[in-house]
């Protein structure tokens, strides 16, 4: 008798070696041109748990139904199966069908299938072919929205990719102010008269030209402080990914991880993919994961980088959950210097996901007098919460 463990085992790793291939099927529909969405990865994946995929047409219908979107791919998309899966001539067809097998068929019935394909769905109204079109789009958002939900703690390993996609779509511009200076500009409402009388005397005092000027705009800036102890370790390298997305599209804005002390990592976070930025910070924060001394790490921010960065065109954004084994009187007093010398304090918290949650340990209660905005954090709705917060 066989053993039933062993038989679970031999089913697993037959699975993954599958999925493994099925993964470097859709690179080889990439490098040949045919459009692979992500969402289609993901549907293709979880169709394969739900056919016995020892059935070639199944199987290949399985795939076919998830990567083509559009009637008009379904050629191109044939072709490269058959190259790829090395099926012969032709596409599986249902074991019932009484046709001949597939080595015995000619080369040309590949392309009568292509041609009755493309005849067929020619043939479709106009309805179901708008149905078609429409069907690959309403299921992405249906999986972008409930993943909009989705609390981080949850989110799987194969649900990255989308969530990737999720913050690059958010875009954060705050409303550009005005400042005293002015700047040299075409369609300017103010004279430069100094411009105009230099540029006069180059043309042997003759003004040919009234330049103009407009006044500069005054864009506020981000100052990030991010808890990477282990109370917020679930959350930190989702937050992470978001406040790499900020600093693409938010100049100037400067991130910090603080524990038992504080880190710089503006300029990881610069790197141009956002798993290489992930890495590098977590081979340089060695306190990652470790304890926290919240006011500790705000005294030692304040005496290493606040001369440059605490102004009053800044925000200061904290994500912690609050939790503090350090002096709580040290973060009072540093949570009110950064009250009086930043535009505005905004403090990120995951456990404000609970409706019962009230600040009550020391840390959080300290601080919270001295918050302009206390916001959750625990998935990328509150996210765009908070830069709606920001743009305001």
């Amino acid at each position: 008798m066989s053993d039933p463990a062993r038989s679970r085992e031999d089913n697993g790793s037959r699975s993954m070696a599958l999925m493994e291939r099925v993964v470097r099927f859709m690179n080889f529909l990439r490098r040949n041109r045919f459009p692979v969405h992500t969402v289609s990865e993901i549907n293709a994946a979880r169709a394969l748990t739900l056919i016995d995929i020892e059935d070639q047409f199944q199987f290949y219908m399985a795939l076919r139904v998830c990567m083509v979107i559009h009637h008009t791919h379904l050629g191109l998309f044939n072709r490269l199966y058959m190259k790829f899966w090395g099926t012969g001539p032709r596409i599986p067809m249902p074991p019932d069908d009484g046709e001949e097998d597939a080595e015995e068929q000619s080369p040309s019935v590949a392309k009568r299938l292509d041609m009755e394909s493309a005849v067929e769905s020619s043939r479709k109204s106009g309805k179901k072919r708008l149905a078609q079109d429409e069907e690959a789009p309403v299921l992405a958002h249906s999986i972008y929205e409930s993943l909009r939900e989705k609390d981080f703690e949850r989110i799987l390993e194969s649900e990255m990719p989308l969530l990737e996609e999720l913050l690059k779509r958010m875009r954060l511009r705050t409303r550009e102010r005005k400042g005293r200076r002015f700047k040299p500009s075409k369609r300017g409402s103010v004279v430069d008269l100094r411009r105009s009388m230099r540029d006069s005397t180059q043309r042997g005092g003759e003004i040919v030209s009234i330049l103009r000027k407009e006044k500069k705009p005054k864009e506020t800036k981000l100052v990030l402080l991010a808890d990477v102890s282990g109370s917020m370790d679930v959350y930190s390298t989702f937050l992470i990914q978001f406040v790499y997305q900020l600093q693409r599209y938010l100049r100037g804005t400067e991130t910090f991880v603080f524990g038992t002390r504080v880190m710089r990592i503006t300029d990881l976070l610069h790197l141009r993919s956002v798993r290489t930025a992930m890495s590098m910070v977590s081979k340089r924060v060695l306190f990652w994961s470790g304890g926290t001394d919240i006011g500790g790490c705000f005294q030692q921010f304040a005496g290493s980088f606040g001369a440059k960065y605490i102004k009053r065109n800044r925000i200061l954004v904290i994500l912690s959950d609050g939790w503090d084994k350090g002096d709580v009187e040290v973060l009072r007093s540093q949570m009110n210097l950064f009250k009086r010398k930043f535009k505005k304090v905004i403090w990120l918290n995951p456990n404000l996901k609970y409706e019962r949650y009230q600040p009550l340990c020391m840390g959080m209660a300290a601080a919270l007098p001295y918050v302009d905005h206390f916001l959750p954090c625990h998935n990328v709705k509150t996210l765009e919460q908070f830069v709606e917060t920001v743009k305001r």
